[in-house]
């Protein structure tokens, strides 16, 4: 890297430093993207194995026009405009595209100008740059397609290897933020300033407005910012080099699971690394949405589950005694 990424955080921005528990399914589409479409080089065996199989999966539903819509914005290696991950996915996919949709024209003017700067962007971005609602759209359709063919089938390792970070900084915390922040590879802690390799050397002063890092599945080089210093603090990191894989379908581990829950039991548990309603799982699963209620209320009542109705829905998730049980 042939710069540096230094963040000074005051007092304020000290006691507002918040790591995420969970990946952000935008960044994560983004980071996906290029690594998918990168040129060959070294990527960790996760990532490897991801490529192959999205690969065929681009192939397969024909993704070929969405990939070149998002490469256009948001290629590797390069600078892209922050309106692509809007903070609002924090809350999940269905309310980060809500918000890319409700950009602002001026937002959007303002940030092409400045990717132009950086370099060259295609004809059909300017009237993207004069508020074309429905190029807008396509932008977030290409987001939530590219994330449903491709990421979304692999979500459960995304959040197991996701959720072994966020407890190695937790479990740091013992020793107080200082102790996490020393300890956080790939950064440099020098009480004020938490620095990092960069491709060019950037300087972020959250102001008293505290700092949101990100565990991310797909980042695996360097860090990765927000450009727009007047826009909330985010980073987005690559996961730490020590926390082992998540397990592979059909390991000795998913064998034992299967024969202790029975194996469609077990298949329900697993979906649930992300939560979903009874009927996303059921699709997921190929499974009547009948029986899958009926694992439910079994999981639930052995305290693996919990369920929490969200207007006509009901969702579910694992409690943490489930994802222990899962072995993530």
């Amino acid at each position: 890297m042939a710069g540096t990424l230094r963040i000074h955080l005051s007092d304020a921005d000290f006691r507002h430093v918040r790591f995420a528990r969970t990946p952000d399914p935008i960044w994560e589409t983004v980071l996906g993207l290029h690594v998918l479409t990168a040129p060959p080089g070294p990527l960790p065996d996760r990532l490897r194995r991801w490529r192959k199989r999205a690969r065929d999966r681009t192939r397969r539903h024909d993704l070929r026009g969405t990939c070149r819509l998002l490469n256009d914005l948001a290629p590797a290696a390069a600078y892209w405009p922050d309106f692509l991950t809007p903070v609002e996915s924090e809350e999940g996919m269905t309310a980060g595209l809500r918000a890319l949709r409700e950009t602002p024209r001026a937002r959007l003017a303002r940030e092409l100008r400045e990717t132009a700067r950086h370099r060259a962007l295609p004809a059909w971005t300017r009237r993207l740059a004069d508020g074309d609602r429905a190029l807008l759209d396509d932008i977030a359709n290409a987001l939530r397609h590219f994330h449903s063919h491709l990421l979304l089938p692999d979500w459960g390792e995304t959040e197991a290897t996701v959720a072994a970070d966020h407890a190695r900084r937790t479990a740091a915390l013992d020793g107080g933020l200082g102790a996490v922040l020393g300890a956080f590879t790939p950064f440099t802690w020098q009480d004020p300033v938490l620095s990092a390799p960069y491709p060019v050397d950037r300087t972020i002063r959250p102001r008293g407005r505290g700092l949101r890092l990100i565990p991310s599945f797909f980042c695996h080089t360097a860090p990765v910012a927000i450009a727009d210093p007047e826009l909330p603090p985010v980073v987005v990191y690559p996961l730490h080099p020590c926390d082992p894989p998540a397990p592979e379908p059909g390991t000795r581990h998913d064998a034992a699971l299967a024969r202790l829950l029975g194996t469609n039991r077990a298949r329900v548990l697993d979906a649930l690394l992300a939560t979903r309603t009874t009927g996303a799982v059921a699709a997921r699963l190929a499974l009547p949405p009948s029986s899958v209620s009926g694992h439910l209320t079994v999981l639930r009542d052995a305290g693996l589950v919990t369920s929490e109705r969200a207007g006509p829905h009901v969702l579910h998730t694992l409690t943490p005694r489930g994802r222990h049980l899962l072995g993530r």
